[in-house]
Order: C-alpha cells, then sequence, then structure tokens
C-alpha cells in the first residue's frame, strides 16, 4: 500500500511540474500573439502604400503589349514555392495540415524554399526538393527577407522557374487558422478592368516596375510570414490551454486515487493496531 501511495505522490508531482510548464508556454504564446498582430497591424500599412503605388503604375498607359517579365506568363514550367513552417512542435495540428495541404498541391519535383525547420526536416523526409532551406528562424530580419528576394528574383529573371507562390497559414482568428497558397509571381492584372491613367513614368514604365515589383513582393513575403507566425502562436496557444485543461483533469484525479490510497492505509494501520491490542 505505501508503495501505491509513493506511486501517485510521484505521478502527482512530475504533472504539477508539466502543469507549470505548458502554462509558462500558454502565457508566452499569448504574449507573442498580441505582439505578431501588433506587427500585421504596422506592416498593412505599410504594405498598403506599396500596392497603391504598384496600381497606379500598373495604369500608366503605354502602347502595345505587356512585356515586362514580372507581368507575363514564363514559357518554362518549373514553379518555385515559398514555404512557412515553425521551427518546433508542440503548436497542435499547425504544422501538418499546413504540411498535408502542401502534399496535395506540390509537386516532388517542384523546387521549394522551405522556412521553419519543422518543414524542412519533413520537405526532406518526403523526398521533395528543398532548394534553400532557412532554419532557426525567430524572426526575419530586413537582411534575410533581401537575400531572398535577390535569390528569387535571379532564378526568376533567368528563366530558371516560372512562377513563385507562398504556402503559409492565414490567420482567422483565435480559434481559426487555414492553410493557403498566395500566387506571387507573375502578378496578374486585367488591363481591360483598369482605369488607364496619362501619367508619366520617368525614365519609363517598365523601369519603375523593375523597382517597385521587388519592394512590393517584399512586403507581401514579410506579411505572409506575420501571418503564419501568428497562427503558430495561436495554434500553440490553444495546445497549452488544452494541455492545461487536461493537467488539471489529471491532477484531480490522482489526488482522489492519493487521499484514497492514503486513507486505506490509515484505515488498515487502525485495524491491525486494534487486533493487534485485542490479542
Amino acid at each position: 500500500m505505501a508503495g501505491n501511495i509513493t506511486k501517485i505522490k510521484r505521478q502527482l508531482r512530475s504533472v504539477k511540474s508539466t502543469r507549470k510548464l505548458t502554462n509558462a508556454m500558454l502565457l508566452v504564446s499569448t504574449a507573442k500573439l498580441q505582439k505578431e498582430r501588433g506587427r500585421l497591424f504596422a506592416n498593412n500599412s505599410y504594405a498598403g502604400v506599396f500596392e497603391e503605388l504598384l496600381y497606379k503604375a500598373l495604369c500608366a498607359r503605354f502602347e502595345g503589349k505587356e512585356t515586362n517579365k514580372f507581368l507575363t506568363q514564363s514559357n518554362v514550367d518549373n514553379p518555385l514555392h515559398i514555404i512557412f513552417t515553425s521551427n518546433s512542435g508542440l503548436c497542435g495540428g499547425y504544422n501538418m495540415e499546413l504540411l498535408k495541404f502542401v502534399e496535395a498541391n506540390v509537386s516532388k519535383q517542384d523546387p521549394i524554399f522551405a522556412i521553419g525547420t519543422y518543414g524542412i526536416r519533413w520537405l526532406m523526409s518526403h523526398d521533395y526538393m528543398v532548394v534553400k532551406q532557412i532554419d532557426e528562424l525567430n524572426d526575419f530580419h530586413p537582411a534575410t527577407i533581401n537575400k531572398l528576394i535577390d535569390d528569387i528574383m535571379k532564378l526568376y529573371q533567368n528563366d530558371e522557374i516560372s512562377s513563385i507562390d507562398i504556402y503559409y497559414t492565414d490567420y482567422v482568428n483565435t480559434l481559426k487558422y487555414e492553410p493557403r497558397i498566395y500566387p506571387l509571381l507573375p502578378i496578374k492584372y486585367d488591363r481591360e478592368a483598369m482605369d488607364e491613367t496619362d501619367m508619366l513614368l520617368e525614365p519609363s514604365r517598365d523601369e519603375v516596375l523593375d523597382k517597385l515589383i521587388p519592394m512590393y513582393i517584399s512586403s507581401q513575403i514579410y506579411e505572409k510570414f506575420l501571418e503564419s507566425k501568428i497562427s503558430e502562436n495561436a495554434a500553440r496557444r490553444i495546445a497549452m490551454d488544452g494541455a492545461n485543461k487536461n493537467a488539471d483533469t489529471l491532477i484531480s484525479d490522482l489526488e482522489i486515487r492519493y487521499n484514497q490510497a492514503r486513507q486505506s492505509a490509515i484505515t488498515q494501520e487502525m485495524n491491525e493496531i486494534t487486533s493487534g491490542a485485542l490479542k
């Protein structure tokens, strides 16, 4: 009986220790979620400026067919995919939901830029063609983004790839996030549906677009990174909240078992003492 009590006490101590850890992770993920929301809001204002400038540049009058490489379909068939996952687990189904979405839509022959340790390991183990890895990613610094932009632009301008899209997780609300595809290049627009203006761009429309589009792409990549980070922290918050509730249930159950075992042990000792006294 004493051995059973000791075992239950050890289990109870272990669960309580784990409960402290999951509660700390819950608090951290909640704080990060609020921080990433603020960064996304600030970035949306910044990205909105580029969208407006890009729209105005696309509306500028020009003669003939569209020839800008960023706006026309390539003759090659080799799409590049940028995939955002987390660096670690303990975030519920966040990573696997996205990777199952990738598995359903991405060919194993397509080149992939994998961002996030979890996704890199999964993609490599499933024989996907990962041509660039960015792991241990806690933040997306401007230098990292600029290097990524340089790499994908060289591939695109050299006709080594036909298009670029981003696989990320779109944050809907605190309890909901969804895997999405965002087409990055070529930029698709309906020229006939746009209000053409007489605005004159110097030195030329194409040269302005060649400078503007990489900055626009950079802002979009950063936005999708922030969406993914918010979704990750929301998923981790949900997972840790569930772990806390499970731990509370288990602690309650173990405490009841411990009290019952302790009461049984006391009753048995009293019976033994009573029996001994009667003899």
